[in-house]
Order: structure tokens, then C-alpha cells, then sequence
């Protein structure tokens, strides 16, 4: 008897499935990062096929990879929150009201050592909108995010991040060194915007701040959009931004008071 086409894809979807739970399972339970072939010997599965369902994960934001390994993406970290508290959960309304005014990217993040690490993002609803792309390494020094969430760390602390001679430039308008960085770290330190003018990828802009409160982790919201828009929308984008991060520093003071 011939196999059932339809049973026989039925199968293979079902596999699939527990395959990619299984990987989850392993990461969630290593949220700093772990690298394709710790997940492929946690799970006993090939590293060929984690590398693909890695990749079929990071697609739908279900995980994050980078220099740092694979680690929980900002979507299973929404749906993970959606049932009880987290700092994404306690922040969701004033993100989703920055959202509402600009009606561009907003990103929740922290600082993962030297990369950008989203907890959670509301996606622009405009046809012409900015992502960062699925799959590519930005260093936090290209992204208004990564600047924000750098000024709140010492300049010893950025040395050691990345050395006192140049960094790594992404598009000709990236940071040429460390010294430039501490520079704009500065000003935010002392009341400014951070910004990304295109120094992550042509095209792109973004605005961000970082929020400030007693805690121990890191946090930063920021605005991303075309550069087309950011000139004329910068000045409105600036004042939703300034009123998101008061509130949501507002909220996490709350929330450690508790």
C-alpha cells in the first residue's frame, strides 16, 4: 500500500513542531545565548536542522541570534507575558501609545554585552516602514537604541566593550571610533536624544532615549523610521518619545516600590 501523501505531511508538520519546541525549551532556559551546536547537543538533533528551524524561528521573532548565540526573541517574549507580569507586560501601554502617535517602529530594549537585545516591538502599520533586517548583527554603536542604552554605562565600561581605537562601520555614516561614541553618549547622559542618522543601514533613521529608574537592568525605547519621514516627523516623534520614557521610568519605579 502506498503511504498516505496527506498523513505523511501531517507527520512531518507534527515533527516539526516538537522539533522547534524542543529548541525553544533550550534556549528559554538559556536566555544569555547558546550557540548552534549547544542547542543541537541539548536536543540531540543535527545542527543542520537546528540551523533552519533557528532561522524559521528568528523569521516570525521567536528568537534572537547573534554574536552572543541564539537567546528568546521580543515575539516569545510577548507571548509569554501576555498571561502574568514583566517589565514588557508593565510597559506595553506606553509603548503602545507612542506607537499610536507615531505610528512608527517602537522598540523595547536592553544590552545583551555588545549587542542590542529587543524585549518587544510594536511593527510600523505605514507601507513605507523600517525594520531592522531578520538575521544581521547590528553593534549597539550604529543604533540610536544601542547609544541610549550605552549611555547608561560608564566610559570604562564602553573601552571595554569595544577598545579606544575605531570600530567597525556598517554604512558611511557609522561611528568611526570610540572616542566619537563616548562623545554622543555625553550628550545624551546630559538630557539629549540618541540617534541612528543612517548608521546602521542607508535609508533608515531612528530616535531613541534611554529610561532611567533604580533598577540594576537596562532599558531603552526608541523610534525607527524611513529617512524620508524622520526631518519632517522628528520634532513630533521627540515629544511622544520624551513623554513614553518619563512614564515607563515612572512605571518601573512603581513596580520596585511594590
Amino acid at each position: 500500500m502506498l503511504p498516505d501523501p496527506e498523513s505523511t505531511s501531517r507527520t512531518q508538520g507534527i515533527q516539526v513542531i516538537a522539533r522547534a519546541a524542543a529548541i525553544l525549551r533550550v534556549v528559554c532556559a538559556a536566555p544569555d545565548g547558546m550557540s548552534l551546536g549547544q542547542i543541537a547537543a541539548a536536543t540531540g538533533l543535527a545542527r543542520s536542522t537546528v540551523q533552519r528551524i533557528v532561522e524559521a524561528l528568528e523569521q516570525e521573532y521567536l528568537v534572537q541570534a547573534g554574536q552572543g548565540g541564539v537567546r528568546p526573541g521580543w515575539g516569545l517574549r510577548r507571548l509569554g507575558d501576555l498571561p502574568g507580569p514583566g517589565v514588557a507586560a508593565e510597559l506595553r501601554a506606553p509603548l503602545f501609545q507612542l506607537f499610536k502617535t507615531t505610528r512608527e517602529t517602537v522598540d523595547l530594549s536592553t544590552l545583551a554585552s555588545t549587542e542590542v537585545l529587543f524585549l518587544d516591538r510594536f511593527l510600523s502599520d505605514q507601507r513605507l516602514r523600517a525594520v531592522p533586517a531578520v538575521g544581521v548583527q547590528y553593534p549597539a554603536y550604529t543604533m540610536a537604541i544601542g547609544k541610549a542604552l550605552l549611555s547608561l554605562r560608564t566610559n570604562k565600561e564602553i573601552e571595554s566593550l569595544y577598545g579606544k581605537g575605531a570600530l567597525e562601520r556598517l554604512t558611511p555614516r557609522s561611528l568611526r571610533s570610540v572616542t566619537a561614541l563616548i562623545e554622543d553618549v555625553e550628550r545624551i547622559r546630559a538630557g539629549g536624544f540618541a540617534y541612528d542618522l543612517e548608521e546602521h543601514a542607508m535609508g533608515a533613521c531612528a530616535v531613541g532615549l534611554p529610561i532611567l529608574h533604580a533598577g540594576e537592568q537596562l532599558f531603552g525605547v526608541s523610534v525607527v523610521m524611513p529617512t524620508d519621514r524622520f526631518e519632517s516627523h522628528r520634532e513630533r516623534v521627540e515629544a511622544a518619545l520624551r513623554r513614553c520614557a518619563d512614564e515607563c521610568a515612572q512605571r518601573l519605579a512603581s513596580t520596585s516600590a511594590r
